[in-house]
């Protein structure tokens, strides 16, 4: 570094040579007490968080290694419950079916928030009443819920209300959640849109209410007019945060699903609603190693396609 000298001796000030940086100001050390302050704020939600998820995360994953049944001590047995699951055709038939059930859910969930939130957006009679509407769902349980869509739709052992209108008039209504496998999992999400949906809409009115209008004349000017056009080249590009968002806490709640599939159908017909989370039920209280081994195998799941989401959602801002 070369210095040149302004002024008097006593004013001479260092210069840095060209093409060498600045050296960076220095911040204020925190002092101890500071410290102690910032750590006292932060220590109650610190506690929290090891005693209702690092602990229960840290001991399902040892008891995942041993044999125990809630009685006396586990006995390690290493990998031989991973063994089982994996060689068990009702654990790989629950981990296609959740997969089968993310893959249908988490899309309708925000497709349908997303024309709500589009909707509601606009200036419609009863707008306050219906935004009221379709967020009411929210209030109600999972478990309130498919017992409501049970009593709807359940042809057996007595036909619900929509049964009993198609007989009403001479038609007859499938046993889509007793006997009919194949739509005993689109009802369930159906179930699942109805009472989620409304979450979304509201999330995605608030991404949407940040856009600037002045954006949409700009791209009038460009001849970006129709309502589709509209969504296409500046809502959707905009909204990628918010759908990355409700990507993500949408996938982990419908891998967390249990509710409608314990209250809807029980698991069937003949395990077609048999998703991960309800497997692990039945593996509890007996078998708590098979159930803490299938729940590590979850756990593993969902934080890899949580750390993928993160990746694809990274590449996605950086693209638009």
């Amino acid at each position: 570094m070369t210095t040149t000298s302004t002024g008097g001796s006593s004013g001479v000030q260092a210069v840095p040579a060209r093409g060498t940086a600045p050296a960076r100001p220095r911040l204020p050390t925190r002092t101890l007490g500071a410290q102690l302050v910032a750590f006292s704020f932060v220590a109650p939600a610190l506690v929290l968080l090891c005693i209702f998820l690092i602990y229960p995360i840290t001991t399902v994953v040892l008891v995942s290694f041993q044999q125990w049944s809630l009685l006396g001590a586990g006995q390690f047995i290493g990998l031989r419950n991973f063994q089982f699951i994996f060689n068990d055709p009702r654990f790989v038939s629950a981990v296609l079916n959740t997969i089968y059930f993310v893959g249908l859910a988490v899309p309708t969930q925000i497709a349908v928030g997303l024309f709500l939130a589009l909707l509601m957006n606009n200036a419609v009679a009863g707008r306050s009443w219906l935004r009221t509407s379709f967020f009411l769902p929210m209030a109600l349980s999972f478990a309130a819920a498919g017992i409501v869509f049970r009593w709807l739709f359940s042809t057996s052992p007595l036909p619900g209300l929509v049964p009993s209108l198609f007989s009403a008039v001479g038609l007859a209504f499938p046993a889509w959640l007793s006997t009919d496998g194949a739509w005993a999992m689109p009802m369930i999400v159906v179930m699942n849109t109805w009472k989620v949906a409304g979450y979304s809409m509201v999330i995605y009115l608030a991404g949407l209410q940040t856009i600037s209008a002045d954006l949409y004349e700009a791209g009038s000017i460009d001849g970006i007019r129709s309502a589709w056009q509209q969504l296409r080249y500046i809502s959707w590009p905009l909204l990628m945060p918010t759908t990355f968002l409700l990507l993500i806490t949408h996938t982990i709640g419908s891998f967390r699903a249990f509710e409608p599939m314990f209250v809807m159908t029980a698991g069937g017909p003949a395990g077609a609603t048999t998703t991960l989370v309800y497997y692990i039920y039945t593996k509890f209280p007996n078998l708590m190693g098979q159930a803490s081994a299938a729940s590590t195998v979850l756990l593993v799941g969902v934080l890899l396609i949580t750390a993928l989401q993160f990746s694809l959602s990274r590449r996605a801002e950086a693209y638009y």
